[in-house]
């Protein structure tokens, strides 16, 4: 009796080593769960003494190695196909026999572009249709066809235009002084006798005013401003200047006004319907000075040109001759990349500016159709700002040269494999705020691009990256939990197998109910505690030694007993 519990006890304390030592061997073991031993004491008893309260154990039995499935630590690599765990979820693997679940996310890919364990097995989840995650599981593949190009349809632009930002050259807020030049831009002189011969002079000043390419003119004689009575010898009057550059016919005259020609003259701000009659009053100086009646005029054909001082014409590569500018890229049917520029030049003082487009520093293109020079975007196209610097629209037309027009702001041709394709540019929440100049261009073309990388994101989404900087959803892995963990069945290389005590996996995507959500770069660590496991060690050795003794002297008791005589 004595010899059997001994045996027991030797043989459980070694399956305790055993146990120990398979925990200890595994620590470094991804995603591996330790194990531990439990114990039953035995009885043997018959019919009769059943029971009875005087019986004595027979023994000791191991009556399960349970495995504990407490998480291990986290740790991080460089790898994206490094996957772990954050909760009760299990990888779902197909081995080609059976379905098997592991903690173990080492992944790799093979020749074909599967997602697959060290073994070979392959990781099951769900593949996308056209970024589309589909609803059966399946083996986990990884596309490494090159994504297709996509021509720009679709732009926007969201611009903040600093409300600082003055028209060129500024309006002047000053009063008019001849002593201060910096109450006008520029001059102009004229002699004029008066009724005994002799001669005065007679200077014209040009100050900006608030409206564009327009400059307030006042008049002084021999650096008077008014005569002997206190009269200003020139009234009120207004001078608007051709910009930099031809291409309108102002007048409809069916002839183009030249850079910097004279549109108007008069005594009033001009308005649409001046510059389009082309109203040109002459330059008129009248009054007393010291006693002396001085009258002069100065026909529109001899007003000078405001060229010395008005904006250069609109040159993409000048910063000089815009407000602000920028270039960002968009793309043709092929793929190919175009440098888009945008500028706004400040008209006046009425929050107006005018924009211009470019496509590879070209404002216009080569009509396939008609063989016409046409703008990518439509000559004297506007962009207006309310007082609180919201953005009002973008209009057709620049007072005064041209009614305001509300328009859908369209850019034209900028795909030269399809001139014929117009492309909205949305503006919608630009500003003009005392902020610098700074803007945020969207479009939705791209070239061609080839598989750069994968990663996972916390929902298990498979995210491709491309050298055209687009990304692309892959599919998904999947993730299993179980009614009973404690009854999946060990089937090696850190994976279990489903059994009647587990019941059946419930699949799921994760970051949904208790499967927990997926870490990418990273692996689970084993949960063994080695610590523990070799304070195991010791009660294993002392419990195998212990029971040997017991052996020993149940030996010794029955030499004893067979040397008797």
């Amino acid at each position: 009796m004595g010899f059997n519990t001994a045996l027991s006890g030797i043989k459980a304390s070694a399956d305790y080593l055993s146990v120990t030592g398979n925990n200890i061997a595994n620590a470094d073991t991804t995603g591996f769960k330790k194990s531990r031993i439990e114990f039953d004491d035995l009885y043997n008893t018959s019919v009769l003494g059943a029971g009875s309260g005087n019986s004595i154990g027979s023994g000791v039995s191991v009556s399960s190695v349970s495995q504990e499935f407490s998480p291990g630590n986290l740790s991080y690599t460089d790898n994206n196909l490094d996957l772990a765990i954050d909760g009760s979820g299990f990888f779902i693997l197909d081995a080609g026999i059976a379905q098997t679940y592991t903690r173990a996310g080492n992944f790799k890919l093979d020749e074909d572009g599967f997602l697959v364990t060290n073994t070979g097995s392959h990781v099951q989840g769900f593949n996308a249709v056209e970024g589309i995650v589909g609803g059966n599981l399946g083996d986990l593949k990884i596309p490494t066809d090159r994504i297709s190009p996509e021509s720009t349809t679709d732009m926007s632009l969201k611009v903040n235009l600093n409300s600082k930002s003055e028209d060129f050259p500024p309006f002047i807020k000053a009063d008019f002084d001849p002593m201060d030049p910096d109450t006008y831009n520029f001059t102009q002189t004229q002699g004029v006798a008066d009724g005994n011969g002799d001669t005065h002079i007679v200077t014209y000043y040009y100050a900006k005013s608030e409206m564009p390419n327009t400059y307030k003119v006042h008049a002084t004689v021999d650096g008077n401003i008014k005569d002997d009575a206190g009269v200003a010898f020139m009234g009120e009057t207004y001078a608007t200047y051709n910009s930099a550059e031809a291409g309108v016919d102002h007048n409809g005259d069916g002839v183009e006004e030249q850079p910097f020609e004279l549109l108007y003259l008069g005594a009033t701000e001009p308005g649409v319907a001046d510059i389009a009659a082309a109203t040109k009053t002459p330059l008129a100086v009248a009054g007393t000075l010291a006693g002396m009646a001085i009258a002069s005029t100065l026909a529109p054909t001899e007003v000078r040109s405001s060229s010395s001082v008005a904006r250069e014409a609109f040159d993409p590569l000048d910063p000089d001759t815009y407000t602000y500018g920028n270039t960002r890229s968009v793309y043709d049917s092929l793929g190919e990349s175009h440098t888009m520029g945008y500028y706004f030049i400040k008209q006046g003082e009425d929050n107006t500016y005018e924009l211009r487009v470019t496509m590879d520093g070209e404002e216009s293109y080569t009509d396939p159709l008609t063989g016409e020079d046409t703008r990518f975007l439509e000559e004297n196209t506007a962009v207006s700002f309310d007082a609180a610097g919201n953005l009002m629209g973008a209009y057709r037309g620049i007072p005064p040269f041209g009614v305001a027009q509300p328009i859908t702001l369209e850019v034209m041709g900028i795909d030269p494999t399809n001139r014929g394709r117009v492309t909205e540019l949305d503006l919608t929440g630009s500003t003009q705020f005392a902020l610098d100049n700074t803007d945020n261009f969207e479009q939705n073309g791209f070239s061609a691009g080839e598989l750069q990388g994968v990663s996972f994101d916390s929902d298990g989404l498979l995210v491709a990256n491309y050298t055209n900087q687009q990304t692309a959803t892959l599919g998904q892995i999947a993730l299993a939990t179980f009614d009973s963990t404690d009854g999946l069945m060990p089937s090696g290389h850190t994976a279990w197998l489903a059994s009647k005590g587990s019941g059946p996996a419930d699949i799921g995507r994760p970051n949904s109910g208790t499967l927990g959500k997926i870490q990418g770069g990273a692996l689970e660590e084993s949960n063994v505690d080695l610590t523990s496991e070799l304070v195991a060690l010791i009660e294993a050795q002392r419990n195998y030694q212990a029971n040997s003794k017991t052996l020993e002297t149940e030996n010794t008791v029955t030499q004893t007993i067979i040397n008797l005589r």
